[in-house]
């Protein structure tokens, strides 16, 4: 007999842990791409051992990788946080919860391995295709040189850009100036609309309870909020909702919830809550970090590939290249001071690997590599710069006036 459209189906429920092993693989399927909440428990239940292996399998796909280290993230925090809150109240569950947040973390860093070395494989993908080794010690220390002689690298680059008949333009500091430049020249095509002039025009404390609002509902979204020209302002916001969070949270920092302190079990209930919810928006903005960096990447990546299509392509790396290769000329000392801190953290072919050379490492290295020369430099000489401002700062004010 037909189900009735009143009956509840598989996907629009909430299931146990043990009935996500019931669907088919079709089912299944659907179920991961319903609702976040869903590929929450999928996980969960894959991590403890109850998914069958063709489910493991479309789980674990490359195309999925990156969405299921995100709700593992999540998971592990609401796990904890439900541990936390059991163990207040002397639940019986509590010690079971705490086998799945064992068997959730050790799933997490296997997951967050294979998402590593998937995403070095694409990343050696996409530089094979354009003929670049990106994360290459003589690229980056060509790069960190550029960062030390800002003013003399920016006027090589505009006098380079001009003999090639090319615009003008400052090179990205960053991925978000990457976002804003791409959506400027129509390579990334989201459009504008009210809710996005909204947000535009919003002051920062109104503009971070949106953020807030969105991190909330784990199930929805404000499309809004993921376009180009705000990815900049979402960063900062996310950055200060995890800062403000921390104290009222008693987290040990703003990425990792750490133990309560041992007079939480002897808390009134009213105050102890207000410790648990706090530390679940915590998970929660975690998760819309993770989606928002994923976010940015793909933003960036579709930038850079439209531009590789673009006719002038060819003649923007070779203007970046000439400045840098006048900088290195001018400066070789330097450039030859850069490459020997990097070259112990090099693989025999000089990649620098990032499970290796850390976003934190990187950052500490570069740090310590432009204090060392900031000290030794001769003055960074400013000359009148060609360079016009970015469009994009144009474009998002018109936005905002609207």
């Amino acid at each position: 007999m037909p189900a009735t459209p009143d009956a509840p189906q598989p996907q629009h429920r909430r299931l146990r842990l043990r009935e996500v092993a019931d669907l088919d693989d079709t089912a299944f399927s659907d179920y991961l791409q319903d609702r976040f909440d869903h590929l929450v428990t999928a996980a969960i239940a894959d991590a403890v051992g109850h998914l069958r292996p063709a489910q493991h399998g479309l789980l674990h796909a490359p195309g999925r990788l990156y969405d299921l280290r995100d709700a593992l993230t999540f998971a592990e925090g609401d796990l904890q946080v439900a541990v936390e809150r059991m163990t207040y109240r002397r639940d019986p569950r509590a010690a079971r919860t705490s086998r799945q947040l064992r068997q959730v973390r050790t799933a997490r860093h296997q997951v967050h391995r294979e998402a590593a070395a998937l995403r070095r494989a694409e990343s050696r993908t996409r530089d094979a295709a354009a003929g670049t080794a990106s994360t290459d010690t003589v690229t980056t220390a060509r790069g960190w040189l550029a960062h030390t002689y800002p003013a003399r690298f920016t006027q090589l680059l505009a006098q380079t850009q001009a003999a090639a008949r090319l615009p003008v333009r400052p090179l990205a500091k960053d991925i978000f100036d990457t976002i804003e430049e791409g959506w400027a020249d129509g390579h990334l095509t989201a459009p504008s609309t009210p809710g996005l002039e909204q947000l535009l025009a919003k002051g920062v404390v109104a503009f971070r309870s949106a953020v807030a609002d969105d991190a909330r509902d784990q199930n929805d979204r404000n499309p809004a909020l993921r376009h180009p020209l705000l990815q900049r302002r979402w960063n900062t916001a996310l950055d200060e909702l995890a800062t403000l969070t921390v104290p009222v949270a008693r987290a040990s920092s703003p990425s990792a919830l750490g133990a309560l302190s041992s007079d939480f079990p002897h808390m009134p209930e009213p105050d102890a809550f207000k410790i648990l919810n706090a530390r679940r928006f915590l998970v929660a903005i975690w998760q819309r970090r993770a989606e928002h960096t994923r976010l940015i990447h793909q933003y960036a990546g579709t930038v850079t590939d439209r531009r590789r299509a673009a006719p002038d392509h060819d003649l923007r790396p070779q203007a970046l290249d000439a400045a840098l290769d006048r900088l290195v000329a001018e400066h070789p000392a330097a450039a030859a001071s850069i490459l020997a801190r990097l070259r112990p953290y090099a693989t025999a072919d000089g990649r620098l690997e990032e499970d290796v050379f850390t976003p934190a490492l990187r950052a500490q290295a570069e740090r310590e590599v432009l204090a060392d020369l900031a000290a030794i430099r001769r003055p960074d000489t400013v000359l009148p710069s060609a360079i016009a401002p970015r469009p994009v700062l144009a474009a998002t004010a018109a936005l905002a006036a609207r």
